[in-house]
């Protein structure tokens, strides 16, 4: 790619940050926020009741019509927080959203000019400014867009910790990474370890940062990064431990969610109707109920071991399945165009990234642990493209490392550095 200046990539990225927030409030504020459009998908009623309740200063609770019952860890607190600020009004979510996605394109073209040239990094800012799915959930009251911000921005600051930062700021900047990926687990749970690994997997390709970091700071990178989780996650589970009477540091959803991927029904899929032929549970508290659900599909994973790998596979071809395949959002033969024809160039792209030696091997693994991360993540509860959408940001990097040349000079690592 014609290496480009400083200046005239600054002026493509506001051009690139400009279309994409267009594209993304045009498209959020076209959509319905009528009742029958919020229930489509039930979690997005989960979240306006439970964002609803914050607004008023209720506290955070809902009523699980499945169980006919108030429920007050169901959700962990980080989305309906979003949803309360907003007021619980849809087009107002959708509008933060949209600048939300838009503050993601200007991260991963940061971290992109950790290593590439400018043009390249815009040219994977510009990745994200069109993905499809990115714009596709601005629209929907869901968490995607916010932990996929929180994802990317956790990242760049943990590794854009090794720029030219005074005296002491680099373990700051490095720390405040950290914190970032720790709140973002409380936007999505499963996202538990991703501080640990992220910090650990950044430490591999700064070089001043671990030098600052075994000066002034006595533990280990994953236990720094475990005792952050653990201090950002105290106040909820303190909360959970005065409400309901037990230390529940994630959610009461866990043990459904686990059965929902594991159980003699299960197809890969998410399909929760399970509920509907276990009316005994009604009368389980939700921890109790958590509990029995996770030690279901506890049971039915060690009695059908190969039927449990058999379903991991399906859920990990689902989740990078290039066009939706879910009843929401498959079904649409506009949908499936789109997102087959992105996510195939995607695809490719980032393989010829990978193949290629314009980055080096440390940094593609870096780019490429949420990716990892979250198909893990997948195999063990259940498949679907929302659960991969955060790691393509930093996948948006390596696929414009397929067709662009590396960055010279500056604190980026020159090519094979």
């Amino acid at each position: 790619m014609k290496e480009t200046s400083e200046r005239t990539a600054r002026i493509a990225l506001a051009v690139v940050m400009l279309l994409g927030l267009g594209v993304r409030l045009g498209w959020a504020l076209r959509q319905s926020s009528d009742d029958a459009a919020i229930d489509r998908l039930p979690d997005q009623r989960e979240y306006l009741d439970l964002g609803s309740h914050f607004f008023g200063e209720d506290g955070l609770w809902m009523i699980d019509a499945r169980f006919r019952q108030a429920v007050y860890a169901f959700r962990t607190p980080g989305y309906p927080l979003l949803v309360a600020v907003c007021g619980a009004k849809p087009a107002v979510i959708r509008v933060v959203q949209c600048l939300l996605d838009t503050s993601t394109i200007l991260a991963v073209f940061l971290l992109a000019r950790r290593w590439l040239s400018p043009g390249s990094a815009v040219f994977s800012s510009a990745i994200v400014a069109i993905n499809p799915y990115m714009i596709f959930f601005t629209g929907l009251i869901l968490s995607e867009t916010l932990f996929t911000a929180m994802l990317c921005w956790g990242l760049a600051l943990l590794v854009l910790s090794d720029g030219p930062w005074p005296e002491g700021r680099k373990l700051l900047v490095w720390l405040g990474g950290g914190v970032i990926l720790a709140f973002a687990v409380l936007v999505r749970p499963g996202a538990m370890l991703i501080p640990v690994v992220l910090g650990c997997g950044a430490a591999l390709v700064n070089r001043s940062v671990p030098r600052e970091y075994e000066k002034h700071w006595p533990l280990p990178v994953a236990a720094t990064m475990l005792l952050v989780t653990v201090l950002v996650l105290f106040p909820w589970a303190a909360r959970n431990r005065w409400v309901l009477g037990s230390w529940v540091w994630t959610s009461t959803n866990d043990g459904i969610t686990r059965y929902d991927g594991f159980n003699p029904d299960a197809t890969g899929a998410s399909d929760q109707s399970f509920v509907q032929s276990m009316p005994w549970t009604r009368d389980m508290t939700e921890i109790a109920r958590s509990r029995y659900f996770a030690n279901l599909a506890d049971n039915w994973i060690a009695d059908h071991r190969l039927e449990a790998i058999r379903l991991a596979g399906t859920k990990i071809a689902r989740t990078w399945s290039p066009m939706p395949l879910s009843r929401e959002y498959g079904g649409r033969r506009l949908y499936e165009s789109v997102g087959l024809a992105f996510g195939t160039v995607l695809d490719v792209l980032v393989l010829i990234g990978l193949w290629r030696r314009i980055l080096p091997g440390p940094v593609k693994r870096v780019l490429m642990l949420p990716a990892v991360y979250f198909t893990v993540a997948a195999a063990l509860s259940v498949g679907s493209l929302r659960y991969r959408i955060p790691a393509e940001g930093p996948m948006a990097i390596v696929a414009a490392s397929a067709v662009a040349g590396a960055r010279r000079g500056g604190f980026v690592l020159r090519r094979g550095g």
